[in-house]
């Protein structure tokens, strides 16, 4: 890719960033906490283990994604 070709991506790519929109706040958070709190202590340590393993995944399948169109450059 030239210089220009990247620039060009780059700006189309901070205009449709711009275009979408604000965050909202989500209520989800409280209700979870509060089901979390009722669960006997087994179910809450899965709970704790099932978020560990949902991030590891997610972070390998973006660091392996990076590392697949970094070597094919």
């Amino acid at each position: 890719m030239n210089r220009t070709s990247r620039r060009t991506l780059m700006a189309c790519i901070l205009f449709a960033a711009s275009l979408t929109p604000a965050p909202t706040l989500a209520q989800g958070c409280t209700q979870c906490q509060d089901n979390t709190a009722a669960t006997p202590p087994k179910t809450q340590a899965a709970y704790r283990h099932a978020i560990i393993l949902l991030t590891a995944t997610a972070s390998s399948l973006f660091v392996g994604s990076l590392f697949l169109f970094k070597r094919h450059r």
